[in-house]
């Protein structure tokens, strides 16, 4: 037998015979780590003045001495050093290990998600194509999330330089069936053209009218809500989120992007309001409910669609 045929019969089968839980616990520990790479991205990004790889290490933010492998540990080195920089003895927050453990929790849903949630899928290769898709995906989202809410801005390198990575991963989507895709998305037009070129276009054509029809809410924000947007400084949607629309119309594609927009809307606006009630405040940043939204469509895309076919049911049994 030659070589090749055995080796693909030994990762079939390691595949067959490993249990959702490895897999689900693996993509678990994966997470937190790719959470603790966040952290560094989150804080180092926006400040023009360091580098995502320079220190190579993690550094104490207050006496910038650079931490050893087991302080580096997810969660783990957190909980030991009792949220404390070992050198300085200053606190570092719950924010660190909470981004890991939220990272980690939606690797590992991820996993559940694409591999086991229509049956067992860890022979397929589309499917672990389609959760390297899932996983990037969070990777992207989680940071513009938190930059956003930090400091209502976010870098050009994490909207544009993820397209190169998403559009090119479109390609394939229209080949997919639905059992194995949470994050891949239907054609829109253009059948004359070969599949794959159709589905790259639809999916940049997706984000460019998402982010056309963000810019076109924004101005009739302006208008219906003048004094408020003033007060904001003068734009009721920030160019962020503008821009972020292309993203997620790239990464999610029509169905998808539409729910997924419908979720942050309900969200911001229930968040927006508890933010009036409770501090007065006159805006809230939308990217982490686009990010949330999109996440939500991603990987509760059957569950939603599903409770919406529900829904209609319960109108129509009404309408009778």
């Amino acid at each position: 037998m030659p070589m090749a045929e055995t080796d693909h019969g030994l990762v079939h089968d390691m595949l067959t015979v490993l249990p959702p839980a490895f897999w689900v616990g693996f993509f678990v520990v994966l997470g937190t780590f790719v959470g603790s790479f966040i952290n560094v991205v989150v804080y180092r990004l926006p400040r023009n003045c360091l580098s995502i790889n320079n220190p190579r290490r993690s550094f104490c933010p207050s006496c910038k001495t650079q931490l050893s492998v087991r302080d580096n540990l997810p969660v783990i080195g957190w909980v030991l050093l009792r949220g404390r920089c070992r050198y300085c003895g200053v606190k570092y927050g719950a924010r660190y290990p909470l981004v890991e453990l939220l990272v980690g929790v939606l690797f590992g849903c991820a996993a559940w998600s694409v591999l086991y949630g229509d049956g067992v899928n860890t022979t397929s290769w589309t499917a672990w194509l389609v959760l390297l898709h899932v996983l990037l995906m969070i990777s992207v989202l989680v940071p513009w999330a938190l930059i956003d809410l930090d400091l209502q801005y976010i870098p050009d390198s994490l909207t544009f330089v993820p397209l190169l990575i998403f559009l090119p991963l479109s390609a394939n989507a229209a080949t997919y069936e639905w059992g194995v895709s949470v994050a891949w998305y239907d054609p829109l037009f253009l059948d004359f053209l070969p599949r794959w070129l159709n589905s790259m276009a639809s999916a940049l054509a997706t984000g460019l009218g998402a982010m056309l029809f963000l810019m076109a809410a924004g101005k009739l924000g302006n208008l219906l809500f003048r004094r408020q947007a003033q007060k904001i400084g003068g734009d009721s949607m920030g160019w962020a989120d503008v821009k972020i629309m292309l993203l997620l119309g790239v990464m999610l594609g029509w169905p998808k992007m539409v729910a997924g927009f419908f979720v942050a809307i309900a969200l911001g606006s229930v968040v927006g309001i508890i933010a009036r009630v409770l501090r007065g405040s006159l805006g809230v940043p939308f990217g982490p409910f686009l990010a949330a939204g999109a996440l939500a469509a991603m990987l509760l895309a059957p569950r939603m669609e599903a409770a919406l076919r529900w829904y209609f049911s319960v109108l129509e049994a009404i309408a009778r």
